[in-house]
């Protein structure tokens, strides 16, 4: 793979801020973390990040829970944007990455803590790699437990069995079905390894080029929360440079560190997939269309049983699936054109 102009560029090696070390590489890179709600993950985040020797820039997207307030207070040295309205992760991200002229921009979970050594593995294997765009570590719960963080790049089959079937399809079978990359990605995720490449990572913590960033317009803003990983290592792939897993090089991602509301999570998780489809998978659209929307009227019947025993949650449940339905139901196959970058 040929090599693109600006990748691998370092910086000299020198003292980095409040007395940190920089990377070994040298490579000057800044850390991005979207906060909405964070309040008791983001010290725990950013404290590894500052002492790995990294710009930090978060963006708050009109938390309610003091968030705003706790990074004045602790750690006044980050900048920080504190938006009004929640703009969605895409677009905050792309505030963050306004006037930015870091070598490479770390995208990192406001739940995720991303050690030192770990920070400074990716920066490196960026400035040894030219021709490798983004860069992600294995996640792991705080249990210690794997969570999946690499994939192919979605279609019907994987989306009918993984996003629907979940624990109702046996793993066997799952693996059976799902083609020797996706197993091969699954495999390096369970299992520390050599480096993998692989369609996409997630976007909890992955380190990508920031001359790339700027060539795809930044993140895509269509999507509010969810699938913009995928859009972004699709563009990546595009325009010619690879997207490797490093599973010897791990992370620990809580998860549910911004919302654990299903009122407001499946309802952005659906709408982001049919975006995704419309934009790139037309031919299966609207059969992903109608899964969705049987799906969801399976959920508001189970969530109607769930309500003789939690309430609470069964009405929960009960909108969420509600307001995906109404989602599937008034989609349409036309993607809508990408929007500019939000810079303000």
């Amino acid at each position: 793979m040929t090599a693109r102009a600006g990748y691998g560029a370092t910086r000299p090696s020198g003292p980095g801020p409040a007395g940190a070390a920089v990377p070994p590489s040298g490579t000057v890179a800044t850390a991005v973390l979207v906060t909405y709600n964070s309040a008791r993950h983001i010290a725990a985040a950013l404290t590894p990040l500052l002492r790995a020797g990294l710009a930090v820039r978060v963006v708050d997207n009109a938390s309610q829970d003091g968030t705003v307030a706790l990074l004045a207070r602790e750690f006044p040295d980050v900048e920080v944007t504190a938006n009004r309205r929640n703009v969605g992760f895409a677009a905050a991200v792309n505030q963050a990455l306004a006037g930015c002229e870091s070598e490479v921009v770390l995208l990192v979970n406001p739940d995720c803590v991303l050690p030192v050594g770990a920070a400074w593995a990716l920066l490196g294997y960026l400035d040894g790699h030219p021709e490798v765009g983004v860069v992600g570590p294995r996640l792991v719960d705080a249990a210690g437990r794997v969570a999946i963080s690499a994939h192919p790049f979605e279609n019907l089959t994987s989306v009918l069995l993984s996003r629907f079937g979940g624990s109702l399809v046996p793993v066997p079978l799952r693996r059976l079905v799902s083609g020797g990359r996706r197993r091969s990605a699954y495999d390096a995720c369970r299992a520390p390894s050599g480096p993998v490449s692989v369609d996409w990572l997630s976007g909890a913590c992955l380190a990508v080029r920031r001359s790339l960033l700027t060539e795809v317009g930044g993140l895509d803003e269509n999507y509010f929360m969810y699938y913009e990983d995928e859009e972004l290592c699709l563009q990546v792939h595009r325009r010619g440079a690879d997207v490797v897993l490093l599973p010897a090089v791990s992370a620990t991602h809580t998860g549910g560190g911004s919302s654990a509301d299903p009122n407001w999570i499946w309802p952005h998780l659906y709408r982001s997939m049919l975006h995704f489809f419309a934009r790139h998978r037309r031919s299966t659209y609207q059969a992903v269309r109608l899964a969705v929307l049987l799906r969801a009227l399976l959920g508001i019947g189970l969530a109607a049983v769930r309500l003789t025993v939690s309430p609470r949650s069964g009405t929960a449940r009960a909108r969420a699936w509600y307001s995906v339905a109404r989602t599937a139901a008034t989609a349409t196959s036309t993607a809508p054109e990408r929007q500019p970058a939000c810079t303000s």
